[in-house]
């Protein structure tokens, strides 16, 4: 079995861009909406937001699924963290784990983090047009704006897709989580990290901490301003082949 976590603000549909193509026929793929996302109604106090909470509530969804084979798990950015997290627990025996465009850190609230609860706030103050108008005005936009422009706008779309603002408290809170304490992360299966080059909110330095701290390969895809879709295609090649062989 396959388990996908997507990151922030995504949705289940949004694992498509990484794996269409790149699962081997017949393995069954969990995708579940994160609490607060898609199709999830949920959405709760800060405390829900912890990675472990988070975490437990993908492991329970496998538990009713899954029938005891290992799994392989795909998690991209805020996904990555959770991914590991369960990778970590032991509750479920492992084929394989690729960590996707990792982000959160050692530390609470990273600094390329910074620019999710500000939309958070926002969201609670303005119309979506109007903040993402006033987002552009902010200087933690205008700092991801300066290293990549495609990454800056496609912040837009965690102000304009449905429940938003409802679901705030996601920007918010889950930012405000460290994913691992140095010389503790430890993935009891093959792993490999892929990562992207000028994304400030998926810095490449933070895919080499991650790196590190596994012992684990990196692989490094071309940057999304020179074309999103080249980027995704990359995913999905090295996806692809990391996947050959899983049941």
């Amino acid at each position: 079995m396959l388990l996908a976590i997507h990151g922030l603000g995504g949705d289940r549909g949004s694992m498509r861009a990484y794996l269409e193509g790149a699962v081997p026929p017949g393995v069954q793929v969990l995708a579940p909406d994160l609490r607060a996302h898609g199709a999830n109604p949920l959405v709760g106090e800060p405390d829900d937001f912890a990675l472990e909470a988070l975490a437990a509530e993908v492991a329970d969804e496998l538990v009713r699924v899954g029938d005891g084979s290992p799994v392989t798990i795909v998690g991209v950015s805020l996904g990555a963290a959770i991914a590991a997290s369960i990778a970590r627990s032991g509750r479920f025996p492992l084929d394989r784990v690729a960590l996707v465009r990792p982000a959160f850190t050692d530390v609470a609230l990273p600094d390329h983090l910074g620019v999710f609860p500000v939309i958070g706030r926002l969201l609670g103050e303005r119309r979506p047009a109007r903040a993402w108008e006033e987002l552009q005005r902010t200087g933690a936009w205008r700092a991801i704006a300066h290293e990549s422009l495609a990454h800056a706008n496609a912040l837009e779309l965690q102000l304009t897709q449905p429940l938003a603002a409802e679901r705030r408290i996601r920007l918010i809170e889950a930012p405000r989580n460290a994913a691992y304490r140095p010389g503790e992360l430890r993935i009891p299966a093959p792993t490999v990290v892929l990562a992207s080059p000028r994304d400030p909110i998926h810095p490449l330095h933070v895919a080499e901490a991650w790196r590190d701290e596994l012992g684990c390969r990196m692989l490094v895809s071309p940057p999304r301003d020179a074309g999103e879709e080249a980027m995704y295609a990359w995913f999905r090649q090295q996806l692809g082949s990391f996947l050959v062989g899983i049941r």
